[in-house]
């Protein structure tokens, strides 16, 4: 079976919201490591002990995981943005922030993308019944959230740009759709049977009235 396309408006809505509550997750995860960062580094920022690198590693993974399921779906949500863009009205756009936070964003999928195929290698041939097969997967998944870090970053930092243009993008079809029920109330109105009645009633009323400067006949005058 088939998964559901990105271009199905009501699919890509949902991807939409699900974006959105990414970035708010991964927001709370960068405000989570500001606020344990510091305490786990010395006067210089050198990292104490290993409690710092047990910690980024948590945040590697937390990251990854609201980042990953947009590898697959994620470019077409791109696309379609890059595609809306010129469709919108001058005050409805930001063209010049949210151009550049689109390129963010796909070279951010493109970045995501190696790592992950990069990581699919490495634990491809891996031999399941190692001892050590498992610690080696282990260190795999570390080392590919701790590379995908930065792009999954700026998918965070500049995700909300497609959620901004899909807003806009439903503000201005909702503008389209308004124009055209009105543009179809009139012309149903117009093939009504009162407004064609009533357009014949002036039709024959303004047939039927001479003209207001038509000259008047003057009777003539009686000899006495």
């Amino acid at each position: 079976m088939a998964e559901p396309s990105p271009a199905d408006p009501a699919v890509r809505q949902a991807l939409i919201e699900g974006l959105a509550a990414a970035v708010a997750a991964g927001e709370r995860v960068l405000a989570e490591w500001d606020a344990v960062s510091d305490s786990l580094c010395d006067a210089d920022h050198w990292p104490l002990d290993e409690r710092y690198d047990l910690r980024q590693q948590q945040r590697d993974a937390a990251m990854w995981t609201q980042f990953a399921p947009f590898l697959d779906h994620g470019p077409a949500l791109v696309t379609n943005a890059e595609e809306t863009l010129p469709l919108l009205a001058p005050g409805d756009r930001m063209d010049g922030r949210w151009a550049y936070r689109l390129r963010m964003l796909r070279e951010a999928l493109e970045g995501g993308a190696r790592v992950q195929a990069d990581f699919e290698a490495v634990t491809g041939a891996l031999l399941p019944d190692h001892p050590r097969a498992e610690a080696a997967f282990a260190r795999a998944v570390a080392e590919r959230n701790a590379e995908a870090w930065h792009y999954a970053l700026t998918w965070t930092e500049n995700g909300e740009a497609l959620v901004e243009i899909a807003r806009a993008e439903q503000a201005l079809r909702g503008r389209q759709d308004g124009a055209e029920r009105s543009a179809q109330s009139q012309a149903a109105h117009a093939r009504s049977p009162h407004a064609i009645r009533q357009s014949a009633h002036v039709t024959t009323v303004s047939t039927a009235a001479p003209p207001l400067n038509a000259p008047r006949h003057e009777r003539p005058t009686r000899s006495r």
